[in-house]
């Protein structure tokens, strides 16, 4: 793998738990959505609906309540295996960039200021370590 392939492979964690809160964000949504369509259920003469504004919304619901699990089942996966290419990181400053990069997704600026380093210092030794990293195992994007 090229040492881009091996950043991209890297990223996929962060890119999962945005989708994850995407996720989040739409079962609120429609969750936020239901129970307007309950309020609506007055009793009162009104609108000619179909009656099935209710099961209508528990379903996309329940849909959007699975595909979040998936998503979280997922995070999970993908988290275990950046992990375990992580844990592969002999030096402890570099295991401490990456991990802060990749797991934490902080900015080279972030893990500078944390770790007491210049910016010029933690993206040389981010690209050494990822250079460094054998991801043969995972070896799929």
């Amino acid at each position: 793998m090229t040492d881009d392939e091996k950043v991209r492979w890297l990223r996929r964690y962060r890119d999962a738990l945005r989708l994850e809160d995407e996720l989040r964000q739409e079962l609120e949504a429609q969750r936020a959505r239901a129970c307007k369509t309950t309020a609506a259920l007055t009793g009162m003469p009104g609108g000619g609906g179909d009656g099935q504004a209710l099961p209508r919304a528990v379903e996309s619901i329940i849909a959007a309540q699975q595909e979040l699990q998936a998503q979280i089942n997922l995070c999970g996966a993908v988290r275990r295996e950046v992990v375990a290419a992580l844990d592969q990181v002999a030096d402890e400053r570099d295991h401490e960039i990456l991990r802060r990069r990749y797991l934490l997704g902080q900015t080279y600026e972030k893990i500078a200021e944390k770790m007491n380093y210049s910016i010029r210092a933690i993206i040389y030794r981010h690209n050494k370590a990822v250079e460094m990293l054998s991801l043969l195992p995972y070896n799929r994007l």
